[in-house]
C-alpha cells in the first residue's frame, strides 16, 4: 500500500492477503447510514450489519452473515434471535439461513411496516468481505483495519486511514500473547 492510493487500489491488495496472510475481512469506520435505500446491492457484501436507532438502544439488531446467509441475530442486549421481528411472517423478517441477496427486499418489508422504521434511523455496515467485490461507498470511510497472525503468538493490527478516498497514512501495531 502507498500514501495517496485510492480506497480501491488499497483494497484489491487487502484482498491478496486473504490467500497469504488468511485476511477474510477489514473492519470499515463510520460506514454508517440512515436512508434505506442506499443498501441496495450492498448488503451481501459485508458479514456484520447493525440496525438501531439514532440514539442507540438495548432493542438494536446485530446480523451477521457467513457463505451468503444469516448465520445469528442478537439484539444489543444480548438475546439471541432465531428472526427478526419475532412474530412477523418470513417476507416480513430476517431470518437466521435466509439468503444475504434477500436481506434488502426483506428490510424494505420491515420498514414499510412503519413500527419498526426507527431502527433503521442508523444503519451500520461494518465487516467486508474482502472475499466480495469492493462497495466504492467505503471510500468514503475515515478508517479500515484488520488484524492478521504473523507467527507464534504474534499479530498486527492494520489501521489505513483515508482522506478523500486515499490513503493518507498507516498505523500498524504489533502484539505478542
Amino acid at each position: 500500500m502507498s500514501i495517496n492510493e485510492k480506497a480501491e487500489t488499497i483494497y484489491s491488495t487487502i484482498q491478496s492477503l486473504r490467500v497469504s496472510n488468511g485476511v477474510s475481512y477489514v473492519n470499515v469506520v463510520s460506514n454508517i447510514f440512515s436512508d434505506i435505500t442506499q443498501l441496495r446491492n450492498r448488503i451481501p457484501l459485508y458479514q456484520y450489519i447493525l440496525l438501531d436507532q439514532s440514539e442507540g438502544t438495548d432493542s438494536g439488531i446485530q446480523i451477521t452473515i457467513e457463505l451468503e446467509k444469516v448465520k445469528s441475530i442478537y439484539l444489543n442486549s444480548g438475546k439471541k434471535l432465531t428472526q427478526w421481528p419475532e412474530k412477523s411472517d418470513a417476507k416480513s423478517s430476517v431470518r437466521v439461513g435466509d439468503q444475504a441477496g434477500e436481506l434488502y427486499q426483506k428490510m424494505l418489508n420491515i420498514y414499510n411496516k412503519g413500527i419498526y422504521a426507527r431502527k433503521f434511523e442508523r444503519i451500520s455496515l461494518l465487516t467486508k468481505d474482502v472475499s466480495l467485490s469492493f462497495d466504492p461507498v467505503m471510500a468514503q470511510s475515515p478508517q479500515w483495519y484488520f488484524a492478521y497472525t504473523t507467527g507464534v503468538d504474534l499479530s498486527e493490527l492494520v489501521q489505513m486511514h483515508l482522506k478523500d478516498g486515499k490513503l493518507d497514512y498507516i498505523v500498524v501495531e504489533r502484539y505478542r500473547k
